[in-house]
């Protein structure tokens, strides 16, 4: 050091991660792996080369139902314990082309389904963080990681980010590449990401898919043309949510001008029971083969799911599908003349542990492959999160993520997690 000034190195946002991950996953339990050393060692390759990319040096956390090449990816399973992923899935594989740093894995529910995992909700550790990407919410929510993976079947981006008080975002069904994804539900199962902001959650979703921000993310600051839809479900959310949603729709209108109350299209009160049948009956094939003579493996709640989907005719469920394709068909072409529509995206705020929330405010969107984003928009009677959901046509996520940016900034701030 002779002879040169010693300035204290800035610590780099691996670091920082690093740091978060020791103080608060004692207390959250977010991760079922964090991977510091050979994090820190890609960031110092990184660093010393020069590296350039969209996500460069940025720690990035992966629900563990994506392989990551060499290490294990076991699926929230004991069925799986042990298993060690041959080659990265697509979305990791573009996000290290990016340059993200990926530090670990994160806990979710068992098979990505009901089962919760042990992830507790950063706004208070005796609520869930709502699953199944419990673990990936909660990482985002805690500030360990600035970005993390995600996935939804029914509710398991949107219900998580809005119970954690973060942005959660599912594109449209089929934009982003589930190869390498544990799936189970053909027709359902999404990828998705969590982040702080609108315009972070973009460039996650523009470096999974391995394309330039400017397909996900426009400047367009005009007011969107939105509309507003309390959907079939509204009698079950409580009422700091019923007000929130109403007060969060008043406060855009004035902002932005009138917000349209269109009614929704014919038999979108018909997707719980659509989804559910698909869902449930391509989950109980999905797992048949893996599941044979192991079934003591899995939860209790996992094997009535299981059998429940193993009972449904092959009838129904070709019923369920054809329902699904009217449904999407009509949503479109009602959807399409907004930019977004307006929709609460849980019942309340997060609910105790050995329950991941109820998903019913995000099935329809799940069920038609509509891209849908979440941001928080304010505080329970709990100071628990509570967040705004909005949807748009399938194909139409560059739009609707320009409205969410648009309504973020004129939302409040909700502040940090006290953890």
């Amino acid at each position: 050091m002779t002879g040169t000034a010693h300035h204290p190195a800035v610590s780099s946002a691996v670091e920082e991660s690093i740091r978060r991950y020791g103080e608060t996953e004692p207390r959250i339990h977010a991760f079922v792996r964090y991977d510091a050393e050979p994090s820190l060692l890609m960031d110092a390759a990184l660093e010393a080369t020069a590296a350039t990319g969209a996500l460069v040096r940025t720690p990035i956390a992966v629900k563990d139902i994506f392989d990551t090449a060499g290490s294990p990816t076991e699926r929230g399973s004991a069925l799986y314990a042990g298993r060690i992923a041959e080659s990265d899935a697509d979305v990791v594989r573009n996000l290290r082309a990016a340059g993200a740093i990926i530090v670990g894995k994160t806990v979710t529910a068992e098979l990505a389904m009901a089962h919760p995992g042990p992830t507790r909700n950063p706004w208070d550790l005796s609520r869930t963080s709502g699953g199944s990407s419990m673990g990936s919410a909660a990482a985002v929510a805690a500030g360990v990681v600035p970005l993390a993976i995600g996935s939804q079947t029914n509710g398991s981006v949107i219900r998580p980010a809005a119970f954690c008080g973060i942005v959660g975002f599912k594109p449209s069904f089929g934009r982003l590449s589930r190869e390498g994804m544990f799936v189970t539900s053909d027709t359902l199962d999404q990828v998705g990401g969590f982040a702080r902001s609108v315009q972070k959650v973009a460039a996650l979703v523009a470096a999974m898919a391995g394309e330039p921000i400017a397909r996900w993310w426009s400047d367009d600051r005009t007011p969107p043309k939105l509309a507003a839809l309390r959907t079939g479900e509204w009698e079950h959310a409580d009422v700091p949510a019923q007000e929130r949603f109403q007060a969060d729709v008043d406060r855009l209108a004035a902002a932005g001008g009138p917000i349209a109350w269109p009614n929704p299209p014919d038999g979108l009160d018909d997707a719980q029971r659509v989804l559910q049948t698909i869902m449930y009956y391509e989950e109980a094939r999905a797992m048949e083969s893996d599941l044979r003579g192991r079934e003591m493996l899995v939860s209790e709640i996992a094997r009535r799911h299981l059998a429940e989907g193993a009972a449904i005719s092959e009838e129904t469920y070709r019923d369920a599908v054809r329902a699904r394709a009217r449904l999407a068909e009509a949503f479109a072409s009602w959807a399409t003349p907004y930019d977004a529509v307006l929709t609460p995206a849980a019942v309340g705020e997060a609910p105790t542990p050995e329950t991941t929330g109820d998903p019913r405010f995000c099935t329809r969107w799940s069920l038609i492959g509509a891209p849908a984003i979440v941001i928080p928009s304010g505080l329970g009677p709990n100071r628990l999160p509570l967040g705004l959901q909005l949807v748009a046509a399938p194909g139409d996520d560059r739009r609707l993520i320009a409205a969410a940016a648009w309504c973020e900034a004129r939302l409040p701030w909700i502040g940090a997690p006290p953890l």
